[in-house]
């Protein structure tokens, strides 16, 4: 049979061989299927995959032990196999190019019925299966992991080991290797329990269990000839269906170029993991919001690749713009591999709570802004290990971009592309002085005609910050990030601590229910309650306070809210409001303070021509 390479950019054909394989064909022989670490870790689970699977079994079991020997059996499915070659007296090797996970779940699935079948003194129907789970001792060569028919990756190899000897179930309970193990074993037990000892029917339910799965089931393998491509046959499998994720074929790509395979005595699987050290369960996360969320070792691939590419990365394209970016390069694949492993540390430390100190509070505020899209420049200045007074100025001159940007209510869409035109400007500077270039860049007149990239003015800032009800237009997170940031501002080096309590209430001064203790004065209508409804949600009206006292102050008078905060609150916010506040608490008093508030936020977030880089 000819097969067509449907993504290669030149046409290609593969000549391979195509048979339908019980477990009994397939696991009889001394042999190991080896499942490359290009292949993503075992992934199938209960709902999905194991139920219906074992509900087939049961099904065919049950067929045989009523009688019916027909020709009725299970298909799992395809597998890809490509032969390597192997020493004369040595144990014949596969490749599983395709179809890792039904191999794996198969070997599970017959193991867990053969470890119960011999607990239960069913002898003969577990030694076949046992025949078909582990290879004989004249076959090991020294080395006891050759008694596995089936050999996974390296994230997976300990727990199915460790599943696969039938040891306790504590140590990896959490690995769906070992949960699919005792999944199956559960359900056997199951079946078998539902037939009476005294019966005489378990030893032929026994049977009947290991004819279901060594006999019953049906694989259709594909054969590769030993000179064919895996790696790019593996790409056209997976580009139907479900695809890979683009972190699993970019590490595909990786290892294939770099030839890292499973050694005999596992030293290469300590270098593929070098090479790939991105298959920890934090790497595998999902991240982001809704529709957005993606594990976090593709999220870091798109950055990563905007970083060196100079131009955004369209999500779910990373590994062909991997491909182009690897071709263009012109570098060994293992130069490139450190390189993503070096910048992924970065990225961690970025991304990890309390792993970068000095920048804690930006990172703390980036998050709350949800500005991803500052990322590759973010690794872009901690890669090129400024001074620690130059860091400074970048992160403070890129915070008060992005806070001013967010309390005027412009839009993040087009910054990535803006972010990405000043990492390519920084990489062209050969001065040092990269805060000033990175200053310069976002004030740059041109640019300051565009909302786009507007980096709002004083003016700019005090008339949202006055007139704007921000209470309505601010999530709560980025009002409260402005209020704690002003606070923090008010502490000088003679209070007790520069730290801001975190989680606390955004609290209106003159409540949204103002009409019994706020009274207007003067004429009352529609347009003066329109100006005081507006007048309550500017930032004038807002303070920070904690949970309990904030019911405490709930609708309250002025006079017995200015009490309750002199007996109870310690902010600065708070303490001036008491010592300074006026009498009467009206829209007077609500601008005057929300004038106060301006000056003191851009003392922490000045106009770009305030900043002074040297």
């Amino acid at each position: 049979m000819v097969v067509h390479n449907a993504t290669a950019c030149q046409p290609s054909t593969y000549n391979v061989e195509i048979h339908k394989r019980t477990p009994q064909e397939l696991f009889a022989l001394p042999l190991r299927y080896e499942i490359p670490d290009f292949q993503r870790r075992y992934v199938w689970e209960e709902e999905e995959q194991w139920a219906p699977l074992w509900s087939d079994v049961e099904a065919l079991a049950q067929s045989t032990l009523d009688g019916h020997q027909g020709n009725d059996a299970h298909f799992m499915g395809a597998i890809v196999l490509q032969q390597m070659e192997n020493a004369t007296g040595t144990i014949q090797r596969r490749i599983v190019v395709d179809g890792q996970q039904r191999l794996t779940t198969l070997q599970l699935l017959i193991n867990a019925i053969q470890g119960l079948l011999k607990q239960q003194g069913h002898s003969d129907p577990a030694t076949r299966l046992g025949a078909l789970v582990a290879n004989s001792g004249g076959h090991f060569s020294g080395n006891r992991d050759h008694a596995f028919k089936v050999w996974p990756t390296i994230v997976d190899r300990t727990a199915f080991k460790h599943a696969m000897s039938k040891q306790s179930t504590t140590d990896h309970a959490d690995s769906r290797i070992v949960r699919a193990h005792r999944y199956f074993q559960s359900q056997a037990d199951q079946w078998l329990g539902m037939l009476s000892v005294d019966s005489g029917e378990r030893p032929k339910a026994a049977d009947a269990l290991e004819a279901a799965v060594s006999r019953r089931l049906l694989i259709v393998v594909i054969d590769l000839g030993d000179k064919d491509d895996p790696h790019v046959i593996f790409e056209t499998l997976n580009a139907r269906g479900t695809p890979l994720l683009q972190s699993d074929m970019v590490k595909n790509k990786i290892l294939y170029d770099a030839k890292i395979e499973i050694s005999e005595d596992g030293s290469e699987a300590s270098a593929g993991q070098k090479i790939w050290p991105f298959d920890q369960d934090w790497w595998a996360a999902d991240v982001g919001r809704g529709l957005q969320r993606r594990p976090r070792i593709d999220v870091y691939l798109n950055h990563w690749l905007t970083l060196r590419n100079h131009t955004e990365t369209k999500p779910y394209n990373e590994f062909n713009v991997f491909n182009t970016y690897a071709k263009r390069k012109g570098t060994p694949v293992e130069t490139i591999a450190a390189d993503l492993d070096r910048v992924g540390q970065i990225y961690r430390d970025v991304e990890q709570e309390g792993r970068r100190t000095d920048i804690a509070r930006f990172l703390e505020r980036r998050k709350v802004m949800n500005v991803g899209v500052i990322t590759p420049l973010l690794l872009w200045l901690l890669e090129a290990k400024l001074s620690a007074v130059k860091l400074a100025n970048c992160i403070r001159a890129l915070e008060s971009f992005l806070v001013r940007r967010v309390v005027c209510g412009l839009s993040a869409r087009s910054l990535g592309e803006l972010f990405v035109g000043l990492i390519q400007k920084l990489d062209e500077d050969a001065t040092g002085r990269k805060d000033q270039v990175l200053v310069s860049y976002l004030a740059e007149p041109a640019r300051q005609q565009s909302q786009a990239a507007l980096w709002p003015t004083n003016e700019l800032l005090q008339e949202r910050l006055v007139r704007e009800p921000l209470y309505l237009y601010l999530t709560r997170g980025r009002l409260r990030m402005v209020l704690e940031a002003i606070e923090e501002e008010l502490r000088t080096n003679k209070a007790e601590s520069k730290e801001v309590p975190r989680g606390l209430h955004i609290e209106h001064i003159m409540p949204q229910k103002w009409h019994d203790n706020y009274p207007l004065v003067g004429e009352v209508n529609e347009e003066a309650k329109a100006d005081r409804d507006r007048a309550i949600h500017t930032i004038g009206n807002l303070t920070l306070v904690n949970g309990q006292l904030n019911a405490a102050l709930s609708n309250a008078p002025w006079d017995r809210k200015r009490e309750t905060l002199d007996a109870h609150s310690v902010l600065h916010l708070n303490r001036r409001l008491v010592k300074k506040g006026p009498e009467v608490w009206d829209e007077v008093a609500i601008e005057q303070r929300a004038r106060w508030l301006h000056k003191q936020a851009v003392k922490v977030w000045p106009q770009s021509g305030d900043f002074n880089v040297d």
